[in-house]
């Protein structure tokens, strides 16, 4: 029977997290290079299955590392754009959101994450898991 568990999957030096079915968050990115990843590949996810997700995000990854647009992976132009723009101004888009004091609002305003995204977005980067444990706290 396959692994439900949390895992992490290693690909031409990227690494793509996987939620497991338990509802496990992810970690704050470190990079920014790991910002504008999670960043793809919660847009790359958006309103598909898993699979087809996270073949799409290796797809624009392996299209990015080579120079080459995201276009030539993902079918979707206005997708590919947003992701080819996340991709060439991660540093600025990570710094932003490191010293942004609402990091969910700041979410928003990136390229291609829209109302809904932007919250599995906040879930991927652990916004959520960061907030449950300031209200406790």
């Amino acid at each position: 029977m396959p692994s439900l568990g949390h895992g992490e999957r290693s690909l031409k030096g990227w690494t793509t997290l996987q939620r497991d079915a338990s509802g496990m968050d992810f970690s704050a990115p470190e990079t920014a290079d790991d910002f504008a990843q999670s960043v793809i590949a919660t847009i790359c996810h958006a309103s598909v299955t898993a699979g087809v997700g996270r073949r799409t995000f290796e797809r624009c990854m392996r299209a990015l590392e080579f120079g080459s647009t995201s276009r030539m992976a993902f079918r979707h132009p206005a997708k590919a754009s947003a992701i080819d723009q996340i991709w060439s101004e991660r540093e600025q888009l990570f710094h932003n959101y490191t010293v942004s004091p609402d990091k969910l609002r700041f979410l928003s305003t990136l390229p291609g994450i829209g109302p809904v995204t932007k919250h599995a977005l906040a879930r991927r980067l652990g916004l959520h898991a960061e907030m449950s444990r300031k209200a406790v706290a």
